[in-house]
């Protein structure tokens, strides 16, 4: 329902909008590499990113790499470990330790904070943590928690939490209505500015159970979604605090300067992270967008995507099929049935294309597939709340954690192999005899693809 809504926000404020058909990236310097001893030379990180990915200067890697760094903008940081968390029981049960733990505070932003019972569940969480003298900020989307009611936040308000509204119904808060098409996207925890919490994952019942009970189409709309979720531990954690903090500021929040929201965070892995993120409304350019073509344009073995709303446009389509060109191995899995039939068919509208370019679709039947990862060549690894649509590329808040290493690249393949044995795949002959009425309504839903 929520995104539902975003749709036809979307739509009533299409007369309004900067129609820009394509991010404005702008590639220069590569990002840093930042140890705890500060910024290393380009050589140096050469060296690391060998070292870490335990390859011998292999010029393909090299050059992935460099290419996710002259997009990212966000500096890769060493140092990090990072917990790949499938589904809702794992990541719940983690986010809830996490907090339970908390001993300074707890910033929370979701698109979704649903008033059922995985939503009360959190919010008395919350609100123990706050009876407890733990600082609480929760930064929820007015349009993704529409169903919630006012008196479901009101209760932490009155405890003390400090709760905010992304771009409400409001004229005085939210005065340009063209900024409502503007949503907050993302799905971020941070506790003590020392772990941080990102993925797909919304505060909802829909993740009370694991896909694997496989509900299928019919009960699948509501419960047991498919979904992936990231703990991360290290230095990259403020980054991701950063993040929360300018958007709480935004949103009309404040925060007293304190050091203990970036505290000192020692070495907790190996892994390299970046926090790669979009403010739709005060960017120009598109990171996550960048990052995902120039990935896709200079991998050389491997790309596999798993993309709950895939509506690429003809840039990234092209660069899919290129990259099967040059013999890489493109795999995409996507929904089967999802909560937003305009979405469905907009992606189906451009699998024709892909399936005759050679990219091997799949889809997920089993369960309703909310998932946003990509693993490329081995390496470079994606885990956020960014689809592949332009939504996500334009006009959402999104973030995703960019991860460098092979030991978590290898972990996301196997999960992407476990999900294609769940998954049917779609071949061009038999895609073509797909019923009229079927294509009519992608042909339909292709046209408002630039704002789904």
């Amino acid at each position: 329902m929520p995104r539902l809504w975003a749709t036809l926000l979307c739509s009533i404020c299409a007369a309004c909008a900067s129609p820009r058909l394509l991010p404005e990236n702008e590639a220069g310097a590569p990002a840093p590499v930042v140890t705890p001893a500060g910024r290393v030379s380009e050589r140096s990180a050469a060296r690391l990113l060998d070292h870490h990915l335990g390859t011998a200067e292999d010029p393909q890697l090299q050059a992935l790499i460099a290419a996710f760094r002259e997009q990212a903008l966000a500096p890769l940081i060493t140092g990090n470990r990072v917990q790949l968390l499938i589904d809702g029981p794992q990541t719940l049960q983690a986010m809830r330790q996490a907090i339970h733990a908390a001993r300074h505070h707890v910033h929370l932003e979701t698109y979704i904070f649903a008033d059922d019972a995985i939503g009360r569940e959190f919010r008395d969480l919350l609100l123990e943590r706050r009876r407890a003298g733990i600082e609480v900020r929760v930064l929820y989307d007015a349009v993704g928690s529409l169903e919630s009611s006012g008196e479901f936040f009101d209760t932490l308000r009155q405890a003390g939490a400090e709760v905010l509204a992304f771009r409400p119904f409001n004229p005085v808060r939210t005065p340009l209505p063209w900024k409502l098409n503007n949503r907050d996207h993302r799905k971020l925890l941070v506790v003590d500015g020392r772990n941080a919490f990102t993925g797909g994952i919304n505060i909802s019942s829909a993740y009370a159970a694991s896909s694997n009970s496989s509900p299928g189409p019919e009960q699948g709309l509501e419960q047991a979604w498919r979904d992936t979720h990231v703990r991360i531990d290290g230095p990259v954690v403020a980054q991701f605090q950063a993040l929360f903090l300018a958007s709480w500021t935004r949103a009309g929040g404040k925060v007293l300067g304190s050091s203990n929201y970036f505290p000192t965070v020692a070495t907790a892995g190996s892994e390299l992270v970046a926090a790669v993120a979009l403010d739709a409304e005060r960017s120009k350019t598109s990171p996550i967008y960048g990052t995902y073509l120039a990935s896709i344009r200079t991998a050389s073995k491997r790309v596999w995507l798993t993309n709950a709303y895939f509506a690429p446009n003809r840039e990234l389509r092209a660069a899919l099929i290129a990259a099967v060109g040059r013999g890489v191995d493109v795999r995409l899995i996507v929904p089967g049935f999802t909560d937003s039939g305009l979405i469905l068919h907009a992606s189906r509208a451009t699998y024709a294309e892909l399936l005759a370019g050679g990219v091997r679709i799949y889809e997920q039947r089993n369960a309703l597939l909310h998932a946003k990862t990509a693993v490329l060549d081995g390496a470079l690894s994606m885990v956020g709340s960014a689809n592949l649509d332009m939504r996500s590329f334009l006009h959402n808040n999104e973030i995703n954690a960019a991860v460098v290493s092979s030991a978590f690249a290898q972990q996301l393949e196997q999960v992407f192999e476990r999900d294609l044995a769940q998954a049917r795949e779609l071949h061009l002959e038999q895609w073509r005899k797909r019923p009229l009425r079927e294509r009519l309504k992608e042909v339909g839903s292709r046209l408002f693809s630039y704002w789904l």
